[in-house]
């Protein structure tokens, strides 16, 4: 059935025709046509895996076309990335939010385009831009505070705000409030409005019906890659818009409620959890749907994580008549309670691996024997679930991460409603599917009902919630305030009754908005500075204070450690480590790890040996040379394995390691080869007591750190590091900072084995062998998280101090050196725990 809509001849901001994409040799676009306006909300909607996504990837520059045509503003134009389709003012917002979670809201706000020179960036002015731009927005946020303490409607604002940078004339909105309650989605709604007014085009992709006559001035629909035609908003209704979607007329109703139920199943008396719900009560019995209702946040979804003991709590918890108050998710899954979160990037899929394998891992223990897994079974599984939920792909060997969002959430749904579990919890289980499987889900959902199991809803779609639910329990406060029954319930009733009992609980104050429409929240965000440099260099000060008292617990032992010879001593020890461990930062800050510093450092020892063997200048410049060169090679080769071919870093970096380390043998079988006097004299020049070497390492630390803080240097590697899609969305190369950070890893390394060849004045094959463990300690000691995205300068240098001092002490204190890998192996277990556990406090009080 086609559908045309006859246009005007003005001028489009945007017009793609005939564009076709395919991916492994499936067509997802055929052809597709569409064009917006000025001015105007045009919304794209169409089943899941109907091509909307990536038609609108095609126009950001995140795919390029294999057919086609793209008029930006009445030129045909080929956009080579997402920069160049943001210069061309076309900026979209995605479906999950691509900011950068460990850098705060002014910093997301203006990634890739940040205000100032070539090297440094213009904080003030950042921060100048940001509250214009969201006073443009009618919203106020804290300008410092991290992305990751935000929530969903927020997060949703900066990245709308981080589009507006560029002055777009067209922005795109890619399921925008699949995650947002009434309230937000209506202070979206008026953002949206805004922008329209100015004159900017917004392309609007929902699923949600009632969200897309409430905002559209037209509808394009595409169905499996091709535009079945745009309407007018006024010109067709839901039903019809329903047939255009999936080909056919299809009711648009709820599944009728029980008419009766059965034996009480899940009893839940005071339970309680600080700082996230008191009190709560409540029962489901078999074949009844309980909805969690009321603003999002109010502790719905930590009431029924706890009960899935995904959070700790108090409380009576009974199954059946059974005590189940679970303190971890695989005694509640044995028990049969079953939760399926909202979240599925966190806790929903596993992105690198099949259709297949995510359906059936938490199955295996139940259907594998002896070990082995039915293929069989697990193959019919798949195929049944698969076709249960009408998810779209090749086969179920298809890796999850190539799936369309909805397919996605369909993977989820279908691993979870195998078997026959006795409680099912379902957290936004239609967030971003099309309506038909909308449809269908909700008849999933009354069916397991139905077959006597009891059912708790969490939804932030109060639409779904009061057609779904046979009771609904209205939180607020971490309490619930009211209940009714769901053939009367209404949204008026349900949010009416939230926010009264959130006003008495304030005092018959109201409750404070998490989106501020005033400037209260930049004074914070000004107070904030000083704690959140305080925040940033804590680690590094508490560092300060160990190396301190572990001076003077070795001075009371030793007297001979505190003098200038040892200390002098102690900063020549120092120095090589300082260096390797900054190039081992600026990797391990990507997430990435280099294993070859030390056979590097022992490669660079030999070569000096003959090439600084003799006197003069001539030796120097020529073992310096062919050190540098040693280290970009070698960095070289990790960052091509590692960024082209996809090798993972631990594994091509410990290939490096092997063949460098051989090299260094082949160079130099056995220690021996003595270093001119001149090589020796300009490596050790020391100021005093102290060595040069020293100095200039200090100062290289100070200019890193203020780079990392003030710097465009800082921005890249902490967005890349935190989150390469984020960076890759703002048009951030991030081939070319990991290939960067690998080459500067191996120069460091060079320099180096440089001075530590002047230490030793000879060639040694062996010399870098404690190199690659120690620049790691120093790394991970100094606060720098193994996963990327964050850590100091400073704490690195701190780490390699500490490193050195602990080595230094154990020296005076006659330890063994073979003891000494102990010590040093379980300084970086002691680092890595605490960080753990510091995050893991984080994530708590939040």
């Amino acid at each position: 059935m086609q559908h045309t809509l006859a246009v005007g001849t003005e001028s489009y901001a945007l017009e793609l025709k005939g564009i076709e994409k395919s991916f492994f040799g499936v067509k997802a676009l055929k052809g597709a046509s569409f064009a917006c306006r000025p001015g105007e909300v045009h919304t794209l909607i169409g089943e899941n895996g109907a091509g909307k996504s990536t038609l609108m990837r095609v126009i950001a520059g995140i795919w390029k076309p294999d057919a086609g045509s793209i008029i930006v503003k009445g030129s045909e134009v080929r956009i080579a990335g997402p920069r160049h389709s943001q210069d061309l003012g076309i900026a979209m917002v995605y479906q999950d939010t691509r900011l950068v979670p460990d850098l705060d809201v002014a910093q997301n706000i203006w990634l890739g385009r940040e205000p100032g020179g070539s090297i440094t960036v213009d904080r003030k002015a950042m921060e100048e831009g940001s509250r214009s731009i969201l006073d443009r927005l009618g919203v106020s946020l804290p300008l410092r505070r991290l992305v990751r303490d935000l929530d969903v409607a927020e997060r949703q604002i900066v990245e709308i705000a981080r589009a507006l940078t560029g002055n777009p004339s067209v922005l795109i909105l890619d399921e925008p409030t699949s995650a947002l309650d009434a309230s937000e989605v209506e202070r979206l709604f008026s953002i949206v409005s805004e922008l329209k007014r100015q004159g900017t085009a917004v392309i609007f992709i929902s699923h949600r019906l009632p969200e897309v006559f409430a905002i559209s001035d037209r509808i394009t629909v595409l169905k499996d890659g091709e535009v079945v035609g745009t309407v007018d908003r006024d010109a067709v209704d839901h039903e019809k818009l329903v047939a255009m979607m999936v080909g056919r007329d299809l009711a648009l109703a709820f599944p009728p409620r029980a008419q009766s139920m059965g034996a009480q199943r899940l009893k839940v008396e005071a339970l309680s959890s600080p700082s996230l719900f008191s009190d709560v009560s409540f029962t489901v019995s078999a074949g009844e749907i309980v909805g969690f209702g009321g603003i999002q946040g109010n502790g719905q979804a930590d009431v029924v994580r706890a009960l899935f003991g995904l959070a700790g709590a108090s409380g009576s918890v009974t199954l059946d008549g059974s005590p189940a108050l679970f303190k971890s998710p695989a005694r509640a899954i044995k028990a049969g309670f079953l939760y399926i979160p909202g979240d599925r990037h966190r806790e929903g899929v596993f992105m690198p691996h099949s259709i297949r394998e995510n359906l059936s891992v938490p199955h295996l223990t139940t259907w594998a024997g002896l070990g082995r897994i039915p293929a069989a079974r697990e193959g019919q599984e798949t195929r049944d679930a698969m076709s249960r939920f009408a998810i779209k792909a090749q086969s179920g060997e298809q890796i999850v991460r190539t799936l369309s969002g909805g397919n996605q959430q369909k993977v989820v749904l279908g691993r979870w409603t195998i078997g026959d579990p006795k409680v099912y919890v379902f957290e936004d289980p239609t967030r971003g599917v099309d309506v038909a499987t909308k449809l269908e889900i909700y008849r999933r959902i009354r069916a397991l009902a139905d077959a006597g199991a009891a059912v708790i809803l969490v939804a932030s779609d109060l639409l779904e919630l009061i057609g779904l639910s046979d009771r609904i329990l209205v939180f607020s406060k971490g309490r619930i305030v009211d209940e009714v029954a769901g053939a009367e319930a209404t949204e008026e009733r349900i949010v009416g009754s939230a926010v009264e009992a959130g006003q008495a609980h304030a005092g018959q104050q109201p409750p404070e908005p998490r989106i501020a429409a005033s400037a209260s929240s930049n004074a914070a965000s000004a107070a904030r500075f000083g704690s959140g440099l305080l925040s940033r260099y804590m680690g590094p000060l508490l560092l300060l204070v160990l190396i301190a008292l572990l001076g003077l617990a070795t001075t009371r032992y030793s007297d001979f450690f505190l003098t200038s010879r040892n200390l002098s001593n102690i900063a020549s020890q120092v120095a090589p480590l300082a260096l390797v461990a900054l190039g081992q930062y600026s990797v391990i800050v990507l997430g990435g790890i280099d294993l070859s510093v030390g056979p590097l450092i022992s490669l660079v020892t030999a070569m000096a040996s003959f090439l600084a063997a003799a006197e003069g200048g001539a030796g120097i410049i020529e073992a310096t040379g062919a050190a540098l060169a040693a280290g970009i090679a070698t960095g070289l080769v990790n960052a091509f394995m590692i960024v082209r071919l996809k090798i993972p870093d631990l594994v091509a970096t410990l290939a490096t390691y092997s063949v460098v380390f051989g090299l260094a043998l082949i160079v130099r079988p056995s220690p021996g080869g003595l270093v001119s006097d001149d090589f020796l004299d300009f490596f050790e020049t020391s100021l005093g007591p102290v060595p040069l070497a020293a100095l200039v390492i200090v100062v290289l630390y100070a200019v890193f750190e203020y780079l990392l803080l003030r710097g465009r240097l800082g921005q890249r590697l902490y967005a890349v590091g935190s989150s390469t899609e984020a960076s890759l969305a703002v048009g951030i190369r991030a081939s070319r900072i990991r290939t960067a950070a690998y080459v500067f890893c191996g120069v460091c390394a060079a320099l180096a084995g440089l001075i530590v060849t002047a230490r030793i004045g000879s060639g040694d094959p062996q010399a870098g062998s404690n190199f690659t463990l120690a620049s790691v300690t120093a790394v991970v000691v100094g606060g720098v998280s193994v996963f990327g995205g964050r850590g100091t300068a400073i704490g690195v240098l701190f780490g390699a101090v500490a490193v050195g001092v602990m080595q230094n002490a154990l020296n005076l204190m006659q330890v063994s050196a073979y003891y000494q890998y102990i010590w040093t192996g379980g300084l970086t277990l002691l680092a890595v725990a605490g960080y753990s556990l510091r995050l893991s406090n984080k994530r708590n009080r939040s």
